[in-house]
């Protein structure tokens, strides 16, 4: 898999796995929606820390200096030739430490709501917005 497409599955999964359960969750995925939400989380951090990895030990250094690594960027609103707004996705050490944090800590509270929300009404609708 390439590192592009790796990096983008990172927020990609748990936007997924929220327009999964919120359209079909509460009628067709009740029992199973926190099994789901929970491995889009799994998936996702497993992701940030091989993303981690590569970046730390194997190509994020070049000359004893971390790089940053611009993803994609898209051109989002043009108002001049010389002005425009860009949208885009780079990363750099805080980046790839704070994907690591934020989505080890959402699969923290993922494993915990597991428990803690069984046997409520609306099971699938919290797993919708927790994802």
């Amino acid at each position: 898999m390439s590192q592009t497409l790796q990096i983008a599955l990172i927020p990609l999964l748990p936007l997924a796995c929220f327009l999964v359960l919120g359209l079909f969750g509460r009628k067709h995925l009740s029992s199973s929606a926190g099994v789901i939400g929970t491995l889009s989380l799994l998936v996702s951090t497993l992701l940030s820390l091989q993303t981690a990895y590569q970046y730390f030990f194997v190509s994020g250094k070049v000359n004893g200096v971390f790089q940053k690594l611009v993803v994609f960027q898209y051109n989002w609103l043009e108002f001049a030739p010389d002005l425009s707004i860009n949208i885009g996705l780079m990363i750099d050490p805080i980046t790839v430490m704070m994907l690591v944090v934020v989505s080890f800590v959402s699969l923290m509270v993922h494993l915990f709501s597991l428990g803690y929300m069984k046997g409520e009404e609306r099971f699938a609708t919290y797993f919708a917005f927790l994802s």
